[in-house]
């Protein structure tokens, strides 16, 4: 059987490569993003956290060039998206639609949330903040916080909220603590079951994201107390604030986008520039004043800072009212 013998130019180039003074071809790495990048949001499709994540999924797609598809992983208050998210590749491709439960909230309220937000994730940026808006019904007589306060020392009222440890529960139970009163606790899963109690008087107020119950205070069925920004809200500037009478008073949802920490910087970087673009548009503006929610387009740095300072200041709350996931 014959067989093939290198030429001495061949031999000479073979053991130069085997001996390593001679380095193999590298293969080339293809440019990010080459294939769909998906963005984990850990709600069901519809509510206020996956609109957010479709459309920050439509401004990367725009400007990144490759889908972008949003993957619903609802579960535990969100701990098993950020989860998978936390198991997946640091590349850039699987990307987590970041809230206040699981940046701040989640590791205070759960006894194992599966991850620490602050070392396990690293931030992209933010997206918009939505507030919430505390609202009593219309015969207990109370048209704003003071009144409300002055009414619950009085006597004991009932309160509802939509998500236990959310930002909704916390908006409540700092409301409470801050007025110095009372009152008797009912959670909900979601606005749709809280209003069928609220609407009719079965509890007396209740909190939940103002652009699910912004209708029901157009249509006088519920009376507005007061938004939990620290300042009236630019898209409802009659509505007053909970901090003009309880000053320092604020508990609003904020979200953003994070990634496994690994994640190359410059990736980091070409997604915050993209959001950072995207979020400016006029267009965008206007879709997320819709939803009741602004824009915060901004650095990493500002989201962490962000991310760090609540988690600290939610986990007291938590701490303080004695809030644990069922």
């Amino acid at each position: 059987m014959s067989r093939i013998v290198p030429g001495p130019i061949r031999r000479r180039a073979l053991l130069a490569i085997a001996s390593g003074t001679v380095a193999a071809p590298a293969i080339a790495q293809a440019p990010w993003p080459n294939r769909p990048v998906r963005i984990m949001v850990g709600f069901p499709a519809g509510g206020t956290t996956d609109i957010l994540g479709r459309i920050a999924g439509q401004i990367l797609q725009e400007s990144l060039g490759q889908p972008v598809v949003i993957e619903n992983r609802p579960g535990a208050g969100s701990n098993i998206a950020a989860q998978a998210v936390l198991r997946a590749p640091a590349d850039g491709y699987t990307l987590l639609l970041g809230s206040p439960g699981t940046n701040a909230i989640n590791p205070h309220l759960y006894a194992n949330a599966g991850y620490d937000p602050l070392k396990d994730f690293l931030p992209i940026s933010q997206i918009a903040e939505v507030p919430n808006l505390i609202a009593a019904h219309p015969d207990i007589g109370a048209r704003d916080a003071a009144a409300l306060i002055a009414l619950a020392k009085s006597r004991t009222l009932s309160y509802g909220e939509t998500s236990i440890g959310g930002s909704t529960h916390l908006a409540a139970e700092l409301f409470r603590l801050m007025g110095g009163f009372e009152a008797t606790h009912v959670s909900y899963r979601g606005s749709s079951p809280m209003m069928v109690d609220l609407l009719p008087g079965r509890i007396d107020f209740g909190t939940d994201n103002l652009p699910s119950i912004m209708p029901h205070i157009r249509s006088g069925a519920l009376v507005p107390i007061g938004v939990t920004s620290a300042e009236r809200w630019p898209a409802n500037p009659d509505i007053p604030a909970i901090a003009e009478t309880l000053p320092g008073y604020e508990v609003t949802a904020w979200f953003g986008l994070v990634a496994p920490r690994g994640t190359p910087p410059e990736i980091i970087a070409r997604v915050n520039a993209a959001l950072r673009a995207g979020l400016e548009k006029p267009e965008t503006v206007a879709r997320l004043a819709e939803l009741g929610a602004r824009p915060l387009p901004g650095t990493p740095e500002v989201y962490q800072a962000r991310n760090e300072r609540e988690f600290v200041r939610l986990g007291d709350l938590i701490r303080r009212v004695g809030i644990r996931a069922e």
